[in-house]
């Protein structure tokens, strides 16, 4: 399905994002406890790219004239039903990790980040390609 400019900039910005991180190579734990602006710059990285799919969740709900969804988990469980995305389950961690990064970011666990940025990026391109459709 086609969506507006707004929805194709924020997926772009997302794959943007995300190519910027996969130039980072694969990463060390040490090299992400030594480095705090590196750490830093991965976690706010990671949390824009979740941002932007809660904010495309939201825009296609609007556009779908569905009722707002209460909760970015809630937002994606409509996309799923609305058979945009296969599942929202396969999103739920990403939801949880910005959630943890907003709101306990005083306690972010480099292993976290470290697992995301060597494993879980795909999750991101997967997103992209079903809301492109």
């Amino acid at each position: 399905m086609k969506y507006n400019g707004i929805i194709s900039r924020k997926l772009e910005n997302i794959s943007q994002r995300v190519a910027k991180l996969r130039q980072l190579g694969p990463l060390s734990l040490d090299r992400l406890e030594e480095d705090y602006f590196l750490r830093s710059g991965i976690e706010r990285t990671l949390q824009v790219c979740v941002e932007a799919m809660i904010d495309i969740a939201e825009r296609i709900i609007s556009l779908e004239n569905r009722p707002p969804a209460t909760t970015s988990a809630k937002a994606l469980a409509q996309l799923e039903s609305l058979g945009i995305i296969a599942s929202a389950t396969a999103y739920s961690d990403m939801i949880k990790f910005r959630n943890f990064i907003v709101h306990r970011y005083e306690a972010i666990d480099i292993s976290i980040l470290l697992n995301i940025c060597n494993t879980k990026l795909d999750d991101f391109d997967r997103f992209i390609h079903e809301i492109s459709g």
